[in-house]
């Protein structure tokens, strides 16, 4: 399979050879990005404070003299989480505004309707604002992503519980989405590895609200274990619903609910909710001088202490920095894509876990951390989550 993979990423590399000699969005002082992303609707709760972030590494980094002497350019456009909308912002991205590169672009949906028009046009797509396996599975020369698959942080939460609970049944509560589909693909290829009863796998769309019937199908299913691929008001809908209605079993979710507005919901009724997340917390009052500049930026320009999507998209732009700094004066498709496999054993000033990329390999992310709901607030249950045993690779 890894043989067949290669091959389809080589016919694809020389396929596109001619647009990659030849970049767009490239001259001898500048270097154009563009993202779609979400400022306005849904999930602007995560892609406004992103972009902001991302803006913001972006202009440290001109201030600097940019890199190699190109200053970076951003060129973003809101979709309000619609998937046309996002096709209609890639296609002026492309055509009109000549990106060199898609960057941190936000949505699963989003994202897999829009890669083709990038890849037809040879323009990377990079580290998207979603943890989907298909933003980088199977392996393409333009397609990389710095997170933990959905799928493995299903993995890594059920395999570490089990480790310390030793669990026999449980259940899941997901999206009815790809989504969805990935989480419980990760959850149920774990617990046929381990050799875990899955009781029941209860579906909702995004947009419900309202979750008495779907916890009490949970709670009468007699599962001991309970995992959620949600996002962020349906994991605390469905998980107050579960405890109100004494439901006593651990309860875990993926990255998407770590947010200061989760443990502090319902008056301590999100105590004792688990997440795996590939970025923890961050103490602002210590560490290197570019953690706290960076959070006293982003509070003037925001008006708000940062979020972990904050975080996401510094970390986004500061890596893509960094493959610029690999590919040399001599920009090219070929060399920036170069440039990001041979980032290895990177590690942020927000003290997440370390990133790696190879030519093999274009998920970056190493480890996930465990963070639980303890006092209105998430405390740290362990640093480092390995989502790596027997096929998992």
């Amino acid at each position: 399979m890894k043989l067949q993979i290669f091959g389809l990423a080589a016919a694809l590399s020389l396929s596109a050879a001619p647009l990659y000699a030849n970049p767009q969005g490239v001259t001898d002082t500048s270097v154009k990005f563009g993202s779609h992303t979400d400022l306005s609707g849904p999930l602007a709760i995560g892609g406004a404070p992103s972009t902001m972030a991302s803006q913001i590494r972006f202009d440290a980094q001109n201030a600097a003299g940019g890199v190699h002497g190109r200053q970076i350019e951003l060129v973003v456009e809101d979709t309000q989480y619609q998937v046309p909308l996002a096709v209609r912002a890639t296609n002026k991205l492309v055509q009109n505004d000549r990106v060199f590169a898609l960057f941190h672009s936000v949505g699963t949906q989003q994202s897999l309707a829009t890669m083709p028009i990038t890849d037809r046009a040879g323009v990377p797509y990079v580290f998207p604002l979603t943890a989907a396996a298909s933003m980088a599975e199977p392996l393409h020369p333009l397609h990389f992503s710095y997170f933990v698959t959905y799928a493995n942080q299903a993995r890594g939460a059920i395999r570490y519980f089990h480790g310390k609970e030793g669990f026999s049944t449980m259940c899941m509560q997901t999206h009815s989405t790809e989504y969805g589909e990935e989480n419980r693909r990760g959850m149920e290829a774990i617990a046929e590895e381990l050799g875990i009863e899955v009781k029941l796998v209860g579906t909702h769309k995004p947009t419900d609200s309202e979750f008495a019937g779907a916890a009490t199908a949970i709670k009468n299913a007699g599962c001991e274990f309970v995992y959620l691929g949600t996002t962020v008001r349906d994991s605390m809908a469905f998980y107050m619903s579960l405890r109100q209605l004494g439901f006593e079993g651990t309860v875990a979710s993926n990255m998407l609910p770590f947010l200061p507005m989760v443990p502090q919901a319902g008056g301590g009724a999100m105590e004792g909710l688990y997440v795996v997340t590939p970025m923890g917390a961050v103490d602002w009052s210590t560490g290197p001088d570019e953690r706290r500049e960076f959070r006293d930026e982003f509070v003037r320009r925001a008006g708000e202490e940062p979020s972990v999507y904050a975080l996401y998209g510094w970390l986004a732009a500061d890596l893509t920095i960094k493959a610029l700094e690999n590919a040399g004066p001599d920009l090219t498709v070929e060399s920036f894509t170069k440039g990001i496999e041979q980032i290895q054993g990177y590690q942020d000033p927000f003290g997440g876990p370390t990133i790696t990329f190879g030519p093999d390999d274009h998920f970056g992310g190493d480890e996930l951390m465990l963070y639980v709901v303890k006092d209105g607030k998430w405390e740290l249950v362990e640093q480092s989550v390995d989502f790596r045993s027997g096929n998992d690779g």
